[in-house]
């Protein structure tokens, strides 16, 4: 059980069986569960089919009911707006008429005067990614009891700096996809997202205490500038509350030349023990 970074690209090929509707195959996972990230990357490309020209600038996801990873979903795509500078669309994904997942997603057109009123934050200081050890690609990798279970998370690579074991668990981490990606702007905002999802799980999991039974409830990503995933990318991580079992996780991602790529948050629910 493995999804290679080559496994990844060739499930992000969407099947297009008409101008609204998408079919994508799933990748392997404990239980076949559909990993968050994963649909969520899908739907957002879906939705950039329908969307020529303008790029994604925000999608925001909520998770609804599991899936069976080992058959395919369909993502039906809804045109909500079709503006002069932005357009929006709805994405449901499917499995037998149950709905899996919502998204709404919203795209862009470029501005020919974006550089007027441009300001983010800084990037935060942390030693190159040259320097720092190989880790596992995700904390639910890390263990001994979890070795081996989460190899559908092994398409990218990462380098942790540090992390603060009590709330908010702030982390710092480089990551990069394990290869070469296509230059396609769509499908490097997808794994943006993907990525996000995957990893937000971790402070929520350091904060509580470790890892356990949880499910991802919702999903968002305000898309900044393009990622160049050539090169590494720094994610700094936090999970700055938790209250009635939802804890929330928040992450900020910057090229290594210090651009602003995404802002990101994520919710996660605990069920009581």
């Amino acid at each position: 059980m493995s999804s290679s970074l080559a496994d990844v690209l060739a499930t992000m090929e969407l099947a297009r069986v008409g101008p609204w509707l998408f079919v994508g195959q799933q990748l392997s996972a404990p239980g076949n569960h559909i990993l968050g990230g994963h649909i969520s990357a899908q739907a957002l490309l879906a939705a950039s089919h329908t969307a020529p020209g303008r790029a994604p600038h925000s999608v925001h996801t909520y998770f609804l009911r599991p899936g069976d990873s080992g058959r395919p979903v369909d993502f039906e795509v809804t045109d909500l707006q079709e503006g002069r500078r932005f357009s929006a669309r709805r994405v449901t994904a499917r499995q037998d008429g149950k709905i899996l997942m919502e998204a709404m997603s919203s795209f862009k057109v470029a501005d020919p005067a974006s550089a007027q009123g441009v300001y983010q934050p800084a990037i935060p200081q942390a030693p190159q990614p040259e320097s720092l050890p190989w880790v596992a690609s995700h904390l639910a990798e890390s263990g001994e009891s979890t070795q081996g279970r989460w190899a559908s998370l092994r398409w990218f690579e990462r380098r942790v700096i540090d992390t603060d074991d009590a709330p908010p668990a702030r982390s710092l981490m480089w990551w990069r996809p394990d290869g070469e990606v296509p230059d396609d702007p769509a499908l490097a905002a997808s794994l943006v997202a993907y990525l996000s999802a995957v990893t937000l799980t971790e402070p929520a999991f350091v904060a509580r205490g470790g890892v356990g039974e949880s499910a991802q409830r919702d999903h968002s990503v305000w898309f900044h500038a393009p990622a160049i995933l050539s090169d590494w990318l720094l994610l700094e991580r936090s999970s700055p509350s938790s209250a009635d079992s939802i804890a929330l996780a928040s992450g900020t991602m910057f090229n290594r030349n210090g651009d602003l790529v995404a802002t990101v948050r994520q919710e996660m629910y605990f069920p009581p023990r």
